[in-house]
Order: structure tokens, then sequence, then C-alpha cells
């Protein structure tokens, strides 16, 4: 199954993608020449080095595994029910201000792009997809079934 992304945040995947690749390649080098110091046993910059390179894989494997993608449009984004790409405005039961929640993806949490990032396969985001302003649902969280209710219903500004 393609994990949703807006089309801006695919550009901005790309351009991280591309920074992890030169951190990558100088890591190595860093490797190499910590290697070439002597006893890699009690070589500090050399473990350093390569924790480093191995953080470095990992983030570019993390977000490689989202793979593929299916872009979404600004314009295919609509506000009439709460869904991808939206900003939403959520009260609380037994709060008096909503507040606002971006529907998305696990790409833009990964790059933290935006604030309150809800992924629409999270409860929370699957709870609230399809409803309407002034809808219901509820959530339990921590034992407790929590009420909340659509406030407002916009697009994402990229």
């Amino acid at each position: 199954m393609a994990t949703l992304i807006l089309r801006d945040t695919h550009r901005a995947l790309e351009n991280e993608m591309k920074e992890l690749e030169k951190q990558k390649r100088e890591n190595s080098v860093q490797i190499k020449e910590a290697a070439d110091q002597g006893d890699l046993k009690e070589n500090a910059e050399y473990h350093a080095a390569r924790e480093k390179q191995s953080l470095i894989v990992y983030k570019i494997q993390l977000m490689q595994s989202y793979s593929p993608f299916k872009m979404i449009e600004n314009s295919d984004i609509g506000t009439d029910q709460v869904g991808f790409g939206n900003k939403v405005g959520i009260l609380e039961e037994g709060k008096s201000k909503p507040e606002d929640y971006y529907l998305l993806g696990p790409v833009e949490s990964e790059l933290d792009l935006y604030p309150f990032i809800v992924t629409y396969h999270s409860p929370f985001g699957k709870a609230m997809m399809g409803k309407k302003v002034g809808e219901n649902f509820s959530l339990e969280i921590n034992g407790n079934e929590i009420k909340f209710t659509i406030d407002s219903i916009s697009k994402i500004n990229t």
C-alpha cells in the first residue's frame, strides 16, 4: 500500500535524502581516517564515526521504508470533511479552546515539518477521518473515554 505524502513533503524528503547521502560519504572518509590511526580496539574516533554511520544508514532506511508514495496535490485536499492534508481544529470535552492538529502521514512526522501531527493511520487520525465540522468522536485514552468535537477543517498551508 502506498504511503500518502504531500507534494511539498516529497520535495523536502528528496532534499533530506540528498543530505543524508552526503553525510554518509563524509562519514565514510572519517571512518577511514580514524582506522588509519592504528589499533581499532581502543580507537574512540573510529568507534564514534562507525556509530554515526549506523545512525545515518538507519535514517536513510527509515525514509526509504515508507515508499512507494502516493503524491497528494494541494488541489486534491478537500475541507468538507476531515481527510489527509487537513488542519483540523479539535475541541476536547472539558476544554475551552480547540487545538489544531495536522492530519498527515509518517513522512511528515519524521521530517517534523508541522506541529501537532496526527498520522492518518493512528487511532486518533482514524477516529477523526470523515468527520464534518460539529461532529463528535470518542477515543479511549489511558482507560478513559474522551469526547472530541471537530471545530474547523482547512487545508494545510504548504
